[in-house]
C-alpha cells in the first residue's frame, strides 16, 4: 500500500491453488519480509480514495472448488471496525490475542479494530492448540479473545476448566462467522460469566453482517443478532423474491460493509440480484431482526426428498458427543436405497456407538437419525478452523 500497490496475500501450498491465485489476481510483483519496501518501485499519481481497495483477500469456503478473490474495499473495513469498537467499547487499553489466521476476513478485521483504538495485537506463530492458546493469553496478559467458534466448542468440550481459569483476565471474547451452537453459548457464558462475549455473522464478501452480545440479549441467544451499523439483509425465496419475518429462505446482503467485488467480475455479478448479494447460507430474519442462520443450502442432504442440514442433526448430538470434536456430512447411500446418508465422523478415539446416537434421537424425527457412524483420526478443516465438510465427504466416501 506504501507504493500505491493492492496487498494480496496467497495464503495456499497447495502449487496448483497458488499459480492460480497469482494469474487471478495479476500479481506484479512478490514481496516477503527480508525486501526492503523502499527498493520496490514507486507508482506516481496514487488514487489511495476512501473507496479504493484495500486489500484482496482469497477465500477458504468449505464447498467452494474456485478461488475467489475477494476486493474489500478502505471504507468497507474501516467502518465496519469503527462499529465493532463502538459496540464492544474498547480503548487502547485493549491486549487481544487473535488466535485466527489475519489472511483470512475474520482474523483481519480483529487486528484492524484493534489497532485502531491503539492497542495490542498477540499473534500465534502457529495455530497449534488449547495448549499454546493459554500460554499466550497468560504469558502477554491478554484481556481479549478473538477465536473461532469451532476451536471454543472444542475447547469447551475438553478444557473447560481452563477458561474458568481466564474468567477474571479476559474482558472481551468476538467470536462467529460459522455454526456456534446454542448448547455451547450457554456453556461459554456460566464459563466466563464476568466476560462480555460478541457474537456476529459474517463472509469474507461482508464483514460482521450482524453483530451482538450475547450476555445482554440471552433471550436471542439462538440467533446472530440483528444487523450491523451501514449493513441490510433480507431473505429471498427460490425465485429470488423477498421474503417476510420468520420465511426461511437464502439470506442476501448489502450495505458498506459488502465488498467492491471478486477478482473474477463474472462470478460476481452472477451472485447479485438487484443490487443484493446472494450468498449460499440458509436463515430467516424474526419478528424483532434478529437473523437465525440455517447453515449453508450447499450442505444440505437430499434423504429420499426429506432435506436435513447437517447443523440440525450436529445440534442434537452435542450433548451426547461432549469430549470430541465432529461433524456431519451426507454422502451417496452406498446400498442405493436413498439418494443421500447422513454420516456421523468422530475425531479420535471414542467408545461412542451406532446404537447410541440412535437411542440418543429416538424421540426425534427419523429424517434426523444418522445412517453411519465413523471414527477418524483428524477432521480437515480450513485456514479459519472451520471443519472442511467438503474435504471431509470426499474422505469417507473412498
Amino acid at each position: 500500500m506504501a507504493v500505491g500497490a493492492v496487498p494480496v496475500p496467497i495464503p495456499f501450498k497447495d502449487e496448483e491453488r497458488i499459480a492460480g491465485a497469482l494469474e487471478t489476481a495479476n500479481i506484479q510483483y512478490q514481496i516477503d519480509p527480508t525486501i526492503d519496501i523502499e527498493t520496490l518501485p514507486k507508482q506516481e499519481n496514487l488514487d489511495l480514495a476512501y473507496y479504493s481497495e484495500a486489500i484482496v483477500i482469497f477465500t477458504s469456503g468449505t464447498t467452494s472448488s474456485k478461488l475467489k478473490g475477494v476486493r474489500l474495499s478502505h471504507e468497507g473495513i474501516s467502518s465496519i471496525c469503527q462499529f465493532m469498537n463502538d459496540e464492544m467499547e474498547v480503548d487502547a487499553n485493549i491486549v487481544e490475542c487473535v488466535y485466527a489466521a489475519i489472511d483470512h476476513a475474520y482474523g483481519f478485521g480483529r487486528c484492524h479494530s484493534v489497532f485502531k483504538v491503539g492497542g495490542t495485537v498477540v499473534l500465534p506463530k502457529a495455530i497449534k492448540g488449547f495448549v499454546n492458546l493459554f500460554s499466550l493469553l497468560h504469558k502477554h496478559q491478554c484481556n481479549a479473545l478473538a477465536i473461532a467458534p469451532s476451536m471454543l466448542s472444542s475447547i469447551l468440550q475438553v478444557a473447560h476448566e481452563h477458561l474458568n481459569e481466564l474468567s477474571h483476565q479476559i474482558k472481551w471474547i468476538q467470536t462467529g462467522a460459522m455454526k456456534f451452537d446454542p448448547f455451547f453459548r450457554e456453556n461459554l457464558i456460566k464459563s466466563l460469566p464476568t466476560t462480555r462475549i460478541f457474537l456476529h455473522y459474517g463472509l469474507s464478501e461482508a464483514m460482521r453482517v450482524t453483530f451482538f452480545e450475547l450476555n445482554r440479549h440471552l433471550d436471542k441467544s439462538h440467533t446472530e443478532g440483528k444487523p450491523s451499523r451501514g449493513c441490510e439483509l433480507q431473505i429471498l425465496d427460490e425465485n429470488n423474491q423477498p421474503l417476510g419475518n420468520n420465511c426461511q429462505g437464502t439470506i442476501a446482503i448489502r450495505g458498506t460493509n459488502l465488498c467492491l467485488g471478486y477478482l473474477d467480475d463474472a462470478l460476481w455479478q452472477s451472485n447479485l440480484v438487484g443490487g443484493w448479494y446472494k450468498t449460499s447460507d440458509q436463515g430467516f430474519i424474526d419478528d424483532a431482526g434478529y437473523l437465525v442462520f440455517g447453515g449453508r443450502a450447499d450442505d444440505v442432504i437430499n434423504c429420499n426428498g426429506a432435506l436435513v442440514h447437517p447443523d440440525e442433526i450436529e445440534s442434537k448430538l452435542v450433548n451426547l458427543i461432549k469430549t470430541n470434536a465432529f461433524s456431519v456430512v451426507g454422502i451417496p447411500d452406498p446400498k442405493k436405497l436413498k439418494d443421500s446418508i447422513a454420516v456421523v465422523c468422530i475425531e479420535g478415539k471414542s467408545t461412542l456407538s451406532m446404537r447410541d446416537i440412535v437411542d440418543h434421537l429416538k424421540s426425534t424425527d427419523a429424517a434426523l437419525i444418522p445412517n453411519q457412524l465413523v471414527h477418524i483420526e483428524s477432521l480437515p478443516r480450513t485456514r479459519s478452523g472451520k471443519i472442511n465438510r467438503n474435504e471431509l465427504t470426499k474422505i469417507i466416501s473412498l
